[in-house]
Order: structure tokens, then C-alpha cells, then sequence
């Protein structure tokens, strides 16, 4: 996948997400329920985790470090973070993690536009990412994970006639 790509898909998948959160009145942000247990609020405290751990990774990467972040640990325990996480977050103000996701996006973006399109695509780039190429890591916390939420999101909306 080249860069231009890649930015391409990143900015498609969230505006999906967007044109679902666009329809969540003011007043359902907390209501739980949206995805499992969790609220929309919740949800994109949970992809602001997710996407500051991206942006770690890139940064990481990018300088020549060893990547350290939870998402290329060999044993992750996706559930367990998730838990965590959310319990860490779920007092969070609707403002600050709504300031949180647009400011991580912009950084995901300016972080990928670092690498060239061979960098992207070597499974070779870095050894604790396994042999995947660096881009499937972007996919897997952008437009993947947002497009996925965005279908939880919208079927919640569809069950409360929203």
C-alpha cells in the first residue's frame, strides 16, 4: 500500500465513524450501550488509547527505537488493556477525549506521511512487528478499528430509533 493510500484510507475510515457520530444526540454520548457496556464517549476514549499507542509505535519506529508499546507485545491480552483502559478513562470529560480523537488522528497522519511507501510495505522494517508490514499496525488502529466501532455505533443508534 503506498503512503498517499494509506492517508487515503485512514481519512475514509474516519469519516464513517464521523457521519455515525454526527448522529449521536448530546445527550446519548454517556448512555451505556453504544458497544457493549460502553458509551460513545467511552468508545473513542478506547480508540484514543488505541491510536496513542499508533502513534508511539510511529515515533518508535520512525527514530530507530525499539518499539515498546502494548500493541507489539507477543502476549497481549487485548481484553484485559481494554478493561483497563476503560476504567482508566471513564470519568473523562466528553470535550477533553472528543479534543483527544481529533488531535490523535492529526498526528497519525503527519506520523505515516514520515515513512515512504518501501517503509510501509517491508516486512523487515522492524523485528518486533513480526513480519507484518507497518502499515497493517496503521489499519489495524485506524480505519479498521474505526470502522468497526462506527457499525457498533450505528446499530445502537438503529435499536433506540435514533
Amino acid at each position: 500500500m503506498t503512503q498517499s493510500e494509506l492517508v487515503a484510507r485512514i481519512r475514509a475510515g474516519r469519516q464513517v465513524l464521523l457521519a455515525v457520530l454526527a448522529r449521536v444526540p448530546p445527550a446519548e454520548r454517556e448512555t451505556p450501550g453504544a458497544m457493549g457496556e460502553w458509551s460513545v464517549k467511552d468508545t473513542i476514549v478506547h480508540l484514543n488509547y488505541w491510536g496513542g499507542q499508533l502513534v508511539t509505535l510511529l515515533y518508535q519506529v520512525r527514530s530507530g527505537q525499539t518499539p515498546a508499546t502494548l500493541s507489539v507485545a507477543p502476549d497481549l491480552d487485548v481484553e484485559a488493556v481494554n478493561r483497563r483502559w476503560h476504567a482508566q478513562g471513564k470519568n473523562r470529560p466528553w470535550e477533553a477525549a472528543w479534543s483527544d480523537f481529533n488531535g490523535i488522528h492529526a498526528q497519525v497522519i503527519r506520523r505515516v506521511k514520515e515513512f515512504s511507501d518501501a517503509e510501509l510495505n517491508s516486512t523487515t522494517i522492524e523485528p518486533k512487528l513480526r513480519g507484518r508490514p507497518l502499515w497493517s499496525w496503521v489499519a489495524a488502529d485506524t480505519y479498521d478499528h474505526d470502522e468497526e466501532h462506527a457499525r457498533a455505533i450505528l446499530a445502537w443508534l438503529e435499536a433506540k430509533g435514533l
